[in-house]
Parts: C-alpha cells; structure tokens; sequence
C-alpha cells in the first residue's frame, strides 16, 4: 500500500514511528496530566483475589459513580465499554438509511454509519448547525460529536435543543467524548436540554486519563431506546478493574476542574504557537487540542515526529474526513518542547 493511501494510525499509537527515541506524544485527547492520584492510590489497594470471581457489580458500581459525578439519574445511563461501543451498537439497531452522521465526524462514526452529510465549504459552527437542522428533517437519527472531533467545533446547546423541539420525529445522537473539556463543563450537555428526543454518549475516559479502560454510559429519557441497548450489550459490560478506576477518577472532580483549566490555558497558548506557523488553524474553539487543516497531513506529521513530536493526522484520503492535524495540549512543563519544534519547522 502507497504512504497516499494506507491508513494512518489512530490517537496514541505510535508503532510506525521510528523506535529509539521518547516521543512527546500530542496525538491523542486523552488529559495529558491523568490519571489523577485517586487512582493510582486504588490501584495500589487493590487486592487481587478481587479479580477471582465475576464482575457482578461492577457495572452497579460505575453507574451509581458516574451517574454522581454527572447529575443524572441512575436509571437514566446505560453502561458500556466507552462511548466506541454505543456508536457501534446503535449502528447495528438503526435501520441503516434512517440514520446520517454530520461530517467530519470520529473514525468510528463514520466507519459505523453508511450515510453522511458533509459540508458544501468551509466548516463552522453555524454550518454545522444548518445540516443539523437539514437531517432531522430528513432522518429518524442524527448523529454528529459536539465538541467535534477533529475540528474542535462546538454547537450551543440552546440552538441544538432548538432544533430537536422543531423536529420531533427525528432523535439526535450526540457524542460528548469532549463536553468534560470546556469551560461549562457539563452544563453544557445535551442531557441537561430539557428534550425527549436526544441520546447523549459521555465516558469519563479523555477528562481523567484513563483511555486505557473501557467505560462509558449512554444517557436517553427514551426508555424504550434504553432497554434496546441494554439488550444488545455483551454479558459483563463494565468489567472489576475498568469500574475501580473510573470510580476512583470520577471521585476527582476538584483534580479534573484544575488540570481542565490548566490544559484549556495551555490550549490558548499553543493556539498562538500554531497560528503563525500555518494559516489553517481552527481557532478560538473550546476545547484542549486544535485542528490544522492541510493538504499534506503526513509530510507535516512525519515533521513534527523527526522533531519528537507525535501528533494525529488525517489523510487526504480518508472518507467523511478532512485532511489536517490534530495536536492535543501538553502539559505546561512540554509546553517549550513543543514550541521548539514547531520553530524549526519550515
């Protein structure tokens, strides 16, 4: 396979790169200062005959955790092995026509779901909201990430609540893998919009740093939607380590609003760093990593790797996607290491 068209590796992988060297690694979203103390302090306690039997609470556990940590009622979340698993799992429920995934959209998303709707142009907020309003007059299932993965984009809530109440007949699947990262938080989510007809996927995994477990919750007042869910999911879905360290990570709620806060600044500061550097910088978006549109994903990438930097690329070959960059906060101490590098980029 020519380098124009293999596949380029997903956030965090970094097995093509060349071996030998640390690498800074900017390429995936996960919070770069997690996972926070509480749970390397569970993992130290954790006694391993825990792990003899079946995990028959866990997923209890999780949900009555995670459910605190977001304001939801419990019977309201449906647990699951990160938000990864809802999209595939609703892919396989929705009657495939019904459905379309607002693009650029996560790998997953579009990979899940045959039907897209891409923008005409360039790529906005209000754009984004348009074909928003466009699909749920068309289809039974929108699906699009808000904030938007790669871009950053983010769609108020109020206007998307909006369009729901106008379009009734039509359910809007948000997936919030990026919510935890602005300024509102959680109050920015679509679970607190006052409509039926929303399906909101969260995980607590990018905000903690504990990408490395697998757990999630989808959130819905369409118990009906709910209990097709639950009955799709594989036995165990939540398994005995997974739950013990996101609850551990969601009982951090003062150690996410500080590193939020830290990463969000940072975020400022590396926006200023790229703006120069390239004129296709998304700005002013809300969340901890910025898009670099570009026609030449992975010379810029192979760049950035030779300078230590690691950072994820979309190809220009890549369906439903747009080509570019997506560089993910440092922590503040990185910080210089990056700007270094993109100083002596052409």
């Amino acid at each position: 396979m020519s380098p124009s068209t293999r596949p380029l590796p997903q956030g965090g992988d970094l097995r093509d790169l060349p071996p030998g060297r640390d690498y800074l690694d900017l390429s995936t979203c996960a919070n770069r200062y997690g996972p926070p103390p509480a749970v390397a302090a569970a993992l130290r306690d954790l006694d391993p005959r825990a792990l003899l039997p079946h995990p028959y609470e866990a997923e209890a556990r999780f949900v009555a955790a995670y459910a605190a940590y977001l304001g939801l009622p419990e019977g309201e979340l449906v647990a699951g092995r990160g938000i990864s698993e809802f999209i595939r799992l609703l892919a396989a429920v929705v009657p495939a026509d019904e459905a379309v995934v607002i693009t650029p959209d996560y790998t997953d998303t579009v990979a899940s779901f045959r039907r897209h709707l891409a923008p005409a142009g360039t790529e906005t907020a209000r754009t984004r909201l348009d074909r928003v309003a466009e699909a749920m007059r068309r289809f039974r299932y929108v699906v699009l990430s808000n904030p938007n993965n790669p871009l950053g984009l983010h769609l108020p809530r109020g206007e998307l609540a909006a369009i729901c109440a106008a379009n009734p007949g039509s359910t809007l699947v948000v997936d919030e893998a990026y919510i935890d990262f602005t300024a509102a938080g959680l109050e920015a989510s679509m679970s607190r919009a006052g409509v039926g007809n929303v399906a909101v996927l969260l995980s607590p995994n990018k905000l903690f740093g504990i990408a490395g477990t697998r757990t999630g919750a989808l959130w819905t007042a369409d118990a009906r939607l709910r209990e097709l869910l639950r009955t799709q999911r594989p036995n165990w879905p939540i398994s005995y380590l997974d739950s013990l360290v996101a609850c551990a990570a969601v009982g951090s709620a003062g150690w996410a609003a500080t590193t939020r806060a830290r990463l969000l600044a940072t975020a400022s500061r590396m926006e200023a760093l790229l703006a120069p550097w390239h004129e296709n910088v998304v700005t002013g978006v809300p969340v901890h990593y910025r898009f670099v549109a570009t026609r030449e994903p992975e010379r810029l990438r192979g760049l950035l790797a030779g300078a230590g930097i690691a950072v994820r690329a979309f190809s220009t070959t890549d369906p439903h996607r747009m080509p570019g960059l997506r560089i993910t906060a440092p922590r503040e101490a990185e910080f210089a290491a990056l700007a270094q590098a993109i100083g002596e980029l052409p």
